[in-house]
């Protein structure tokens, strides 16, 4: 059923309309309080810094961001922390999710933005989700004119930074 409802989710995102005006600090408080009995299980901190605007469909962004930042509160270590920085640029802002997990292999650092990828498929039982969320944020960042990536990662963590222009493209 989750499978299903995320695949209906992603084929339908070219027809949301994506003219909404999204100051991102509140939206992050939001999703920390929405992660926070996850978060609170795991013993991880929740930290946030700067802010960003941008206009896009703030049901997507939410999604982008949320998924960002439950995938590094899933993925770490105990005790462990996740950061999400905004920062703004003129035409651009860029948003950084950081982790203090084992870190992502290089080998698989694109093949996490293809649907049903795992990079441990033996912890997908333990987590749960049906393998698309990253890839989810992959569609959602294209559609906004954005772009993800995997900026770093090591065995102390990875950082999965996102580019978003601050105005949508008047293009059909």
């Amino acid at each position: 059923t989750q499978i299903t409802k995320t695949l209906l989710e992603m084929s339908s995102l070219q027809q949301v309309a994506r003219n909404e005006r999204i100051q991102l600090a509140p939206m992050v408080e939001e999703i920390f309080t929405d992660l926070a009995p996850l978060a609170e299980k795991r013993s991880i901190t929740l930290e946030a810094e700067g802010d960003a605007a941008l206009t896009g469909s703030d049901a997507l962004i939410y999604r982008l961001l949320f998924n960002l930042t439950e995938n590094a509160v899933k993925y770490n270590r105990p005790g462990g922390s996740v950061r999400v920085e905004l920062a703004q640029g003129q035409e651009k802002c860029i948003i950084r999710v950081s982790d203090t997990g084992c870190g992502i292999p290089e080998k698989y650092q694109q093949s996490i933005f293809q649907p049903f990828f795992r990079v441990d498929k033996s912890r997908s039982r333990e987590y749960g989700g049906a393998g698309l969320g990253v890839s989810l944020v992959w569609e959602i960042a294209d559609l906004h004119g954005g772009s993800v990536w995997v900026e770093e990662s090591s065995d102390k963590g990875t950082t999965i930074a996102v580019e978003l222009p601050t105005q949508q493209s008047t293009k059909p």
